[in-house]
């Protein structure tokens, strides 16, 4: 496998391993009204210039005008959404006193035209406004969100309309304590079926904000049980994050006998965050055990390797490598010791580079990713000159001095390019050196082209 490819596959497990939960559960789309849709409707002019002031996001105006249009024209066509979208720009706007009116005109829209089409979307923004009021200390906004969400653990069967009002009225739980939060929660992730598979998913991160024993215990029993791999992976997750002992021997346990790759995954990412002895040794036993699959190991090595960077972590790290014989494992092994970025950790790169006893890939590997993390560039142009004969090692470290924006680098490459005895060598550094930005390399160019 080529360094390049180690480095992207690398790259994508950071992704993948960051895209946890949003934390905001309710996040609104930038809204903008439909278009006009009748020029010789009366309210017509007023709806385009409503319109046109929220896609401006003027929402102070846009609320004006939609609230003449309602006045002027109550029979209007427009009347009806007028309300909802009213109502919307005044969420924005926050104020307390835009939140009253906002859930003023979702009351008229209810009373007085319950056939508008965006009758559900109001419903919706009612609760997102409640639970912003109830974060605020209004009492009743906080006592209408806890019987909507008390609602949810009640509920039978899969819903018939969009999940945008039970996350919000789910969201609302965020502002109740524990004690009060955690049995509706609990009554939530006890459905089963996959509709409601994402409401479990909103379910999880909220119980996992709450830093309660009874949170970690409710998150321990959705990893071990729920039937859905990802609101299981959720779960373990954010065990990692819950601080508690209990949850470190269950992410032990899990990451030790599940065989699903996001399972694991999540399970070893969450030790790697807990900050506990007990889970160091965890990663160490993990990415010990031969028997452990590659896809295993390889992700202990990689997250321990992000976290762990005394001087026994990286004698582990050596050790592991001086007795594993997997290319896979010792490529992560390479790439952990790079970005702990110590000088020692550099020097052992570089002694690597030299080891002929380890295959031609593995020193490659290592060079690649001690040119990427910093390694001295002295030692670096040293071990070019070294290993004069290699010229699979010597070919890597033109590259490595490619990329790198040291002036020793550029100046390495033009030595190479000019003297050394290689032709293919000569020829790869001219190559590189075309893709410099440094203003010397032009000139020099220049003259190697009139000699």
């Amino acid at each position: 496998m080529s360094t390049v490819a180690v480095a992207n596959i690398d790259l994508a497990q950071i992704v993948r391993q960051l895209g946890i939960a949003s934390a905001n559960l309710a996040s609104a789309r930038r809204l903008v009204p439909p278009p006009s849709r009748n020029s010789r409707e009366p309210g017509d002019s007023l709806y385009r210039l409503a319109r046109r002031a929220m896609a401006d996001e003027n929402y102070r105006r846009a609320a004006q005008l939609f609230a003449e249009l309602v006045d002027r024209y109550p029979r209007s066509d427009y009347a009806g959404d007028a309300l909802y979208y009213r109502a919307y720009s005044l969420y924005q706007l926050g104020g307390q006193r835009d939140l009253r009116d906002a859930i003023d005109a979702i009351e008229l829209q209810a009373r007085d035209y319950a056939d508008a089409s965006t009758r559900e979307d109001a419903k919706t923004l009612r609760s997102r406004i409640e639970s912003v009021q109830a974060r605020r200390g209004n009492a009743d906004a906080a006592k209408k969100v806890q019987e909507k969400a008390s609602q949810l653990g009640d509920e039978h069967g899969c819903p018939n309309d969009d999940d945008d009002m039970r996350i919000a009225a789910l969201q609302g739980l965020m502002q109740m304590d524990a004690e009060s939060a955690i049995p509706i929660l609990r009554q939530v992730l006890a459905k089963r079926g996959s509709c409601t598979e994402s409401l479990r998913k909103h379910a999880v991160f909220i119980v996992s904000q709450k830093r309660s024993d009874e949170a970690t215990e409710l998150l321990l029993e959705v990893a071990r049980s729920d039937p859905s791999t990802e609101v299981r992976a959720e779960a373990i997750q954010w065990l990692g994050q819950s601080h508690s002992p209990r949850a470190v021997t269950a992410l032990d346990s899990i990451a030790s006998t599940s065989t699903d790759d996001d399972i694991l995954d999540k399970a070893i990412f969450a030790l790697s965050q807990t900050r506990d002895e007990r889970a160091d040794a965890a990663l160490r036993r993990i990415a010990a055990n031969e028997r452990k699959s590659a896809h295993a190991r390889t992700q202990a090595i990689f997250w321990f390797g992000q976290s762990h960077r005394d001087a026994d972590d990286m004698r582990f790290l050596r050790e592991l490598f001086s007795r594993t014989r997997s290319e896979e494992i010792q490529g992560s092994i390479i790439q952990a010791m790079a970005q702990a970025h110590t000088s020692e950790g550099m020097r052992w790169l570089i002694d690597l580079a030299r080891d002929k006893s380890i295959s031609i890939e593995a020193r490659k590997n290592a060079l690649f990713w001690a040119g990427q993390n910093g390694a001295d560039m002295r030692q670096l142009v040293g071990l070019y000159d070294e290993m004069k004969g290699e010229s699979d090692i010597q070919n890597q470290l033109i590259f490595v001095f490619s990329q790198r924006r040291d002036r020793d680098a550029i100046d390495k490459l033009m030595d190479i390019a000019s003297n050394d005895p290689d032709r293919e060598l000569r020829k790869q550094a001219i190559f590189w050196l075309g893709q410099s930005k440094d203003p010397r390399v032009q000139k020099f160019l220049l003259d190697l082209i009139n000699r």
